[in-house]
């Protein structure tokens, strides 16, 4: 049980890093996994679009074609690299576990809530989830990928910051207390689950060293299609990450 305990909280160090620090670099150039990412999602991904935790920023170039974009990040020096890099997009400084801030960000509501790989790195994940729901005009989207499986937690999990790995009941749990309906709840992408498992082997001391960031390469260049076929046999049990889709009612 102590291992347990361990493996699933990151390291004081690790939870006071924000920003690039909490990703490898290496996910900014897998332009195939990321149109994956994207595919899951684009139905709903319309209107008044908030992007929550942008990261990299390859999301918000896609994103801004397709609705009126805004990203929010608790961390200002993302937020002011994101606007530098990127004229055309409206970026914010915003802490969703603040919903006063959300409120007067987007008093009209929103359409869509897009969040990739931000919950894990919220201790207070119900609060956020709450909250991102409470912005959602009736008939929006909250549009979730988290990465799957405490199985699966190594390393390269704790170098990010990452609080848990999620399983579909955790996520159903959350939302059930919401004024939401699912309209999908599932695992993601087998093969990215697998390479995450064999990590498990390895010492990890940085997310941006040339083995992890070579891995990156690697998966989204030969990977991905592979994964891609295989997905829809292996959605209700395994994957790399968790899908969810979920409507406000």
């Amino acid at each position: 049980m102590a291992q347990v305990t361990r493996l699933s909280q990151p390291a004081p160090e690790d939870r006071l890093k924000t920003g690039a620090a909490t990703y490898s670099s290496g996910i900014a150039d897998a332009q195939n996994y990321m149109n994956w990412v994207i595919e899951q999602f684009r139905p709903y991904l319309k209107g008044r679009i908030v992007e929550v935790g942008f990261g990299h920023g390859l999301y918000s170039r896609v994103l801004g074609e397709l609705g009126d974009y805004c990203g929010v990040d608790h961390d200002r020096d993302s937020v002011e690299q994101a606007s530098r890099a990127m004229p055309d997009r409206s970026f914010a400084v915003c802490d969703i576990l603040a919903a006063e801030q959300l409120r007067t960000l987007f008093p009209n509501g929103v359409d869509a809530v897009f969040t990739v790989n931000v919950l894990e790195h919220i201790e207070d994940d119900a609060k956020a989830v709450a909250n991102l729901v409470d912005v959602l005009k009736p008939g929006g989207h909250l549009l979730i990928s988290v990465p799957a499986l405490m199985l699966l937690y190594n390393d390269l999990d704790r170098l990010a910051g990452h609080f848990r790995r999620y399983s579909t009941t955790r996520l159903r749990d959350i939302l059930a207390g919401q004024p939401v309906e699912l309209v999908r709840l599932s695992y993601f992408n087998p093969i990215g689950g697998l390479g995450w498992l064999a990590n498990r082997l390895k010492r990890h001391e940085s997310l941006n060293d040339d083995a992890v960031n070579g891995q990156i390469a690697l998966f989204d260049k030969y990977m991905v299609p592979l994964s891609r076929a295989l997905d829809p046999l292996s959605r209700s049990f395994f994957g790399q990450s968790v899908t969810c889709i979920a409507r406000r009612v």
